[in-house]
């Protein structure tokens, strides 16, 4: 081997080993903040807009007054169809859909309102713990489903549903 390939390698060799090596411990080595040039443009990647969809806006919302004893009775079945319509299915499975499911599981309960875009819903009366509703679907096609019926209330939480279709 010449002197000249024999002294290369040798200097590659003593370079990787060099790079390889521990650095000296304990020598503080100042951080180094590197601001960006003047006039820069920073290119920041294009926004994408969601797809357009199809929102069915509630009816607006009508006032009943109720004597004072029948209100927690309703209060029950209107926080079950708000937590509906805001898509919160464990507080509306909490206030009864666990009954209204009669031993079927959450998840299937909960699959059930997803081609439902909301509900209005109109409370006719009260009768000791039966609240009688009427109740309009909005369904995410855009068709409308009628229902009337009642709900049996007990400690919070419904306990049981009579509920036709209408339409």
């Amino acid at each position: 081997m010449g002197a000249t390939k024999w002294a290369v390698m040798t200097l590659m060799a003593a370079g990787t080993l060099a790079a390889c090596a521990v650095p000296n411990q304990g020598t503080a080595m100042p951080a180094v903040a590197v601001a960006a040039p003047p006039n820069t443009i920073v290119i920041q990647p294009p926004v994408v807009a969601a797809p357009p969809q199809t929102v069915y806006v509630a009816p607006p919302a009508t006032q009943t007054v109720y004597p004072e004893s029948a209100v927690p009775v309703a209060r029950t079945v209107i926080a079950f169809y708000d937590a509906l319509n805001r898509r919160d299915y464990l507080t509306a499975w909490n206030l009864g859909g666990q009954r209204l499911a009669k031993g079927g599981t959450y998840a299937s309960w909960a699959g059930g309102y997803a081609t439902t875009s909301w509900v209005a819903l109109t409370v006719r009366s009260t009768s000791g713990n039966t609240v009688y509703v009427d109740l309009s679907a909005r369904q995410t096609d855009g068709s409308l489903r009628a229902f009337s019926g009642s709900y049996t209330v007990s400690g919070g939480a419904i306990t049981g549903a009579k509920v036709k279709r209408l339409s």
